[in-house]
């Protein structure tokens, strides 16, 4: 049974990775509301903070997705991330992101609404 909360969706794009005082880059293979996985072959370590910066292409001017985000999985492959903080407007970008790329986008309204009311409720 799958503890996940919110649906991934593949994403091909690439990502910038800073840390400390070394940045690179890796590929995106899926996102969700909460992280992301990144193909890569740098090595970190689970726990690392990073600070995450997606450009989507395509568009004038492009547009930058930002997370500050920390490390939470380390496969062969790559790097799974957890998302800390995004400012609105990368939220908003995340959220469009995940439903035009899902095929129920009313699963990923329910699934922040139910978030938001978990989070709501434990508040209080």
């Amino acid at each position: 049974m799958s503890t996940r909360k919110f649906s991934r969706v593949q994403f091909n794009v690439g990502a910038t990775i800073k840390i400390a005082d070394r940045q690179f880059q890796g590929a995106v293979e899926n996102l969700s509301m909460t992280g992301m996985f990144l193909v890569t072959s740098e090595l970190l370590s689970e726990g690392e903070r990073v600070d995450i910066a997606i450009v989507l292409t395509g568009t004038l001017p492009e547009i930058a997705v930002n997370f500050n985000g920390i490390v939470t999985r380390i496969a062969e492959d790559g790097v799974g991330f957890t998302f800390d903080k995004m400012d609105l407007d990368s939220y908003m970008h995340l959220k469009n992101i995940i439903a035009y790329n899902i095929d129920d986008a009313e699963k990923v309204m329910e699934e922040i609404s139910n978030s938001i009311d978990e989070k709501y409720a434990s508040d209080k």
